[in-house]
């Protein structure tokens, strides 16, 4: 019979642990990593493109068209929506070659109308955008 050789004479073994693959994140933290961060409140408010920039001075100097081209006055106790709308029927070729030469002026006009009601739309629609 033989008997095991003392303990100090046995080699040394190193076992080095089997490389785990990394758990699969949860649903919910999948979700939360492809979600971007919000963006600022004033980013959110009057982030436009320039294409968006393009459209809102477009509709600003087209409203500005019909607000001078009417002459509309809403100081004026006679204001009368339907005359209006035919001074703007009868004067809108004239003002379209008016404008031509002065098309700072409409837009000028147009924006006291249309950029408070634009901030106003972006206010309301403030909770529904990313």
């Amino acid at each position: 019979m033989t008997t095991p050789p003392p303990s100090s004479e046995l080699p040394e073994v190193t076992v080095e642990p089997i490389p785990q693959p990394a758990p699969e994140p949860t649903p919910k933290a999948k979700e939360a990593a492809a979600k971007p961060e919000p963006r600022p409140l004033l980013a959110r408010l009057f982030g436009i493109s320039i294409w968006g920039a393009l459209k809102l001075i477009g509709l600003c100097i087209l409203v500005g068209f019909f607000v001078l081209a009417s002459q509309f006055d809403p100081t004026n106790p006679d204001v009368n929506a339907g005359e209006a709308i035919m001074n703007v029927a009868r004067t809108a070729v004239s003002a379209l070659g008016w404008a031509l030469q002065n098309f700072w002026k409409p837009a000028l006009a147009g924006a006291t109308i249309v950029l408070p009601l634009w901030v106003l739309w972006r206010l309301i629609s403030l909770p529904f955008r990313k």
